[in-house]
């Protein structure tokens, strides 16, 4: 979370991607919505005061300057305040529809969280096996947390956080982070293994280390991948919609919508699958059901075909 704010920081200070982003989304002119205008009114100045007084200790660490923002650039990205708005909503989302949990008589609410929760029970159990289940609270934040946030961007007025590279950037990096400590965490240093191909004896000194090379260096793309296919697809949509907005501002909205919901859950779960089988491979071999499930990289390879 620290690393994910960070991020949003150092994007309030880069003005030459604030500004192509706005222009890009605005046919070339500067709009910013009425949103991010009124928080950054009402919060700015002591976000800003904040900044001076944090943020370059936090630039020194890296050999780089911190600069104040340029009169008119915003001190609050758009991005962070959507996210942020994100948060709440996911929160109080969750609260709602859970309710007062009961098992003989549950509300509709619950009955719909429950739907969500089962349907990842039959991912996680089809790719991982029973030991996934383990898994359910984080993949279910992921899918939550992404699937709000690309639908923010079909009702006017708000923008989804998952068209920026930070946001989506921060997603890869929590998920790389995870599965990676979830290795280590459960077979110790044995977990490196995976990365030689499972080879012993002889051929470990020799065709061991080119394989541990070659996926040391597939795993490290791995979050750039997660960051891009989601930021590229969304930022796609938005603006495909925009400019069928332009063309018949009056004829296709519910065409855009319906288009701007379908690509929302596609990405969601193509980034959830993708966590599932990296986080399947973290698995020791004697918890994997092969019986009963299909095979990590084949469920990986039809997840990226998409």
């Amino acid at each position: 979370m620290l690393l994910t704010f960070l991020l949003f920081f150092q994007e309030a200070h880069a003005p030459a991607a604030e500004n192509a982003e706005h222009a890009a989304s605005s046919g070339g002119e500067h709009h910013v919505p009425a949103i991010v205008e009124w928080v950054n009114h009402l919060l700015g100045p002591a976000v800003l005061s904040l900044q001076k007084a944090i943020m370059p200790s936090v630039y020194g660490l890296f050999g780089a300057t911190w600069h104040e923002p340029a009169a008119g650039e915003l001190v609050i990205p758009a991005h962070v305040i959507w996210t942020v708005a994100l948060i709440i909503v996911a929160s109080l989302l969750v609260l709602l529809l859970r309710g007062k949990l009961s098992v003989d008589r549950p509300s509709k609410g619950q009955q719909l969280l429950e739907v969500g929760v089962e349907q990842i029970r039959g991912m996680l159990d089809q790719v991982v096996g029973p030991y996934g289940r383990r898994y359910v609270p984080v993949i279910g934040s992921f899918a939550l947390f992404i699937l709000i946030g690309n639908l923010m961007g079909a009702i006017p007025g708000l923008g989804a956080p998952t068209e920026n590279i930070n946001v989506t950037g921060a997603l890869g990096l929590a998920s790389f982070a995870y599965y990676i400590s979830t290795g280590f965490r459960q077979q110790g240093i044995g977990y490196l293994k995976h990365f030689t191909g499972g080879l012993t004896g002889a051929l470990l000194p020799t065709i061991g280390i080119l394989i541990f090379v070659v996926e040391i260096i597939s795993n490290s793309v791995r979050p750039v991948t997660l960051a891009l296919r989601l930021f590229v697809n969304m930022f796609a949509d938005h603006q495909i919609a925009g400019v069928f907005l332009d063309l018949a501002p009056w004829l296709v909205p519910i065409f855009t919508i319906v288009l701007g919901v379908f690509v929302a859950f596609v990405q969601t779960f193509i980034f959830i699958m993708l966590s599932i089988v990296y986080l399947s491979e973290t698995v020791p071999h004697e918890e994997h059901d092969h019986d009963e499930r299909p095979r990590g990289d084949e469920a990986l390879a039809h997840a990226e075909v998409h």
